[in-house]
C-alpha cells in the first residue's frame, strides 16, 4: 500500500509542475467549471421562488445538496476523470502496452497517472455553498454525524469511480466510446433529490445503479435522515463495486490486442 501512495504522490507532484506552467489555461478551466455549476444553482434558485420546498426538500437542503455533488464532482475529476477519458484511445491505439508491462496494477496506474489541479480550485466554490446552506439550516451536526457525512462522501466517490470505470472499460467491446457523453449525464442524475424520481426507478437508482447514494446518501446523514443499515449498506454497494471493475477489467483484457500482436 505504501508503495502505491508514494507513486501516486508522485504522478501528483509530476502534474501538478506541469500545469502551474501554463497558470492562464489554469485560471480559465477552474473558472469554466464554476460557471456551469452556478447555472445548475441558478436553476433550483428560480424554482424556489415559486414553492417552498421540492419533493419534501426546502431550498437550502438543496443548496446543501448541489454543493456536495459539486465537491464530490470535482474531487472525482481531480482525481480520476481525465485518466478515464483517456482509456479508450489508449486502447485504439494499442498505446494500453505501456501500462500493462508496469510492475503494478495496471488498473490502478490507468486511473491515477493524471492529476487535473483546475479541479481542486473549483472545488472551493462547492464548500462556500456547503458552508452557506449550512448556516442558513442553522445546521450542527455532531461529531458523530460529520464524520458519517464524510466517510460517506468518500464512499461516495469510491461509489462513481467504480461506476465510470466499468463503462470506459466497455471501450474494450466498443472502441468509439464517448466517456464525457456519460459523464454528463450520470452527473445530472446524482446531483438530483432522490425524492423526484418515481418509486420504481428511484428503487433502481439507489440499489441496482446506485447513482442515489453517491450524493444523496451523505448529505441525508448529515440532516439526520438516514439510518446506520442504510449507510452500512451504501458502503457494502461500494465495496462490492469497487470489486466489481476490478474484475470486469480483467476480463476486458482478455479481448485486447496490444499493438505488438
Amino acid at each position: 500500500m505504501g508503495r502505491y501512495l508514494r507513486l501516486w504522490a508522485a504522478f501528483i507532484k509530476n502534474c501538478m509542475i506541469r500545469e502551474l506552467s501554463f497558470r492562464l489555461n489554469f485560471i480559465l478551466q477552474a473558472l469554466t467549471g464554476s460557471t456551469w455549476f452556478l447555472m445548475s444553482v441558478l436553476t433550483f434558485w428560480v424554482v424556489f421562488q415559486h414553492t417552498q420546498e421540492v419533493a419534501g426538500w426546502t431550498k437550502y437542503e438543496v443548496l446543501l445538496l448541489l454543493g456536495s455533488s459539486h465537491l464530490l464532482m470535482r474531487l472525482f475529476m481531480t482525481l480520476f476523470m481525465e485518466n478515464l477519458a483517456r482509456l479508450p484511445e489508449l486502447i485504439r491505439t494499442g498505446e494500453l502496452d505501456f501500462y500493462l508491462v508496469k510492475p503494478v496494477s495496471a488498473q490502478f496506474v490507468l486511473s491515477t497517472r493524471y492529476f487535473s489541479s483546475d479541479a481542486v480550485a473549483d472545488a472551493t466554490v462547492g464548500i462556500s455553498l456547503m458552508l452557506y446552506a449550512a448556516s442558513k439550516l442553522d445546521l450542527h451536526p455532531s461529531l458523530s454525524g460529520a464524520l458519517l457525512f464524510g466517510l460517506l462522501l468518500l464512499n461516495g466517490l469510491a461509489l462513481y469511480y467504480s461506476i465510470m470505470f466499468i463503462l470506459v472499460t466497455s471501450a474494450f467491446w466498443f472502441i468509439r466510446f464517448n466517456a464525457m457523453d456519460i459523464w454528463w449525464q450520470l452527473t445530472n442524475i446524482v446531483r438530483q433529490p432522490a425524492e423526484l424520481f418515481p418509486g420504481r426507478i428511484k428503487a433502481f437508482l439507489t440499489w441496482c445503479l446506485p447513482m442515489l447514494i453517491i450524493v444523496n446518501f451523505p448529505v441525508k446523514a448529515l440532516l439526520g435522515r438516514l439510518d446506520l443499515p442504510s449507510a452500512a449498506l451504501a458502503m457494502l454497494a461500494s465495496l462490492l463495486l469497487l470489486f466489481a471493475s476490478s474484475a470486469f477489467f480483467k476480463l476486458a483484457l482478455k479481448r485486447y490486442r496490444s499493438a505488438s500482436s
